[in-house]
């Protein structure tokens, strides 16, 4: 019934994609531009047809991401959308399934997706990976210590230096799941949308050295008279670095009161705050995907000697069903196919315990994961993940 194709005309997709998404009028032009770039860039556009009619779409971002200790080949998901004449008639359950073809061939380990529905995507094999800490505070209240003579100063940028660069991907190589940045990534990150007032960098450097770097996006809101500064990088080696960032951010509040600071899990704002933010909260974000689990033999990965002997459901991706063995040895992960399961699950649960956002311990208990007769308890250490890439 159903047929995939590439597409490298973005306009074939617009109407479809501004129905789907809810793009104004005004916008889709932009929107068009945008996906023109995306193709010129090196992103791959995909349509399901149905004799001959467009009724589905969706954009491959091709990422180099952290996992674990490795970087791996990751596809990004993104702009997935049918026609409302065929909603419920399997043309999306169609178009991911061939997303994972197309994937693999790619020779991406694993997928991630950004998802309207988490119950959604759970159907077809993706689950939760990253969460983040949501802050919005008033820039006002932010109170520093005094470094005395430090060196560290923060300079403004419209778009990243080489230097910048640099620190970047040295930075996503060993930190979370941050994917690498080029030119193409650094673009879509600073994309200036019709609401938005400005984007940019500000590099925080010691002498010639950049040891921090924060991006965001100012805008205004509808309902408010002042913009809002929304912080979405907030990267630094040090405590000195960070703390040269939330000096920069108090600056700032002779113009923006307000801040929204998007930071992971693992940082600790609370000591240089007056009083508590406005609101402050977990969010759960992107959700993460095995594409081929032999594509992750020999990642590299912060973990003791142990085994896990697991079969493993998919029936969206047949190449991944059946009984494995993961074997970590000198801090590497062996993946062969085995002959006896003391565990089983879906891929999605696996996939969230091989990203370190979940434990099988935790997964056993909520029933996602099923211990069977002979299993010792071995397991793999959670991380902190967060991938700082939207699309």
């Amino acid at each position: 019934m159903y047929a995939h194709r590439e597409i490298t005309d973005a306009k074939q997709v617009l109407d479809l994609v501004r129905y789907a998404h809810s793009i104004r009028n005004p916008e889709i032009s932009g929107v068009g531009e945008y996906l023109a770039s995306d193709l010129a860039e090196g992103r791959r556009l995909f349509g399901v047809t149905a004799a001959d009619r467009l009724v589905a779409c969706w954009l491959l971002h091709p990422f180099r991401m952290r996992l674990r200790r490795s970087l791996v080949s990751m596809g990004g998901i993104g702009l997935v959308g049918s026609r409302p004449d065929v909603r419920g008639q399997g043309s999306v359950r169609f178009l991911l399934e061939k997303s994972l073809e197309t994937m693999r061939e790619a020779g991406h380990a694993v997928s991630v997706l950004y998802p309207f529905s988490q119950s959604f995507y759970r159907k077809y094999g993706w689950e939760l990976f990253t969460q983040s800490r949501r802050y919005e505070l008033a820039l006002g209240g932010i109170q520093i210590p005094d470094d005395g003579s430090t060196s560290l100063d923060a300079i403004e940028l419209s778009y990243p230096d080489e230097a910048s660069k640099a620190f970047y991907n040295a930075y996503a190589a060993e930190h979370y799941t941050f994917a690498q940045r080029g030119d193409p990534e650094w673009r879509k990150a600073l994309h200036l949308w019709p609401d938005h007032i400005a984007r940019g960098a500000v590099k925080i450097v010691d002498g010639e050295t950049v040891v921090g770097l924060l991006g965001y996006t100012l805008y205004r809101r509808p309902d408010k008279e002042a913009a809002t500064l929304n912080v979405h990088l907030f990267a630094h080696s040090s405590e000195e670095a960070k703390r040269a960032m939330l000096r920069y951010l108090k600056r700032q509040s002779h113009q923006n009161p307000t801040a929204e600071l998007h930071v992971p899990m693992d940082e600790v704002l609370w000591p240089y705050l007056a009083d508590s933010p406005t609101q402050h909260r977990i969010h759960d974000e992107a959700m993460i995907r095995v594409v081929d689990l032999e594509c992750l033999d020999r990642l590299e990965l912060d973990a003791p000697d142990t085994q896990l002997d697991v079969e493993v459901a998919d029936p969206q991706a047949p190449w991944n069903a059946g009984v494995w063995s993961l074997r970590v040895r000198d801090g590497r992960l062996g993946v062969a196919r085995g002959s006896k399961a003391l565990l089983r699950c879906g891929i999605g649960a696996l996939s969230s315990v091989l990203s370190g956002f979940a434990s099988c311990g935790e997964l056993i208990a909520a029933r996602r994961i099923e211990a069977l007769p002979g299993y010792d308890g071995a397991d793999l250490p959670k991380v902190t993940t967060l991938l700082a890439d939207g699309f």
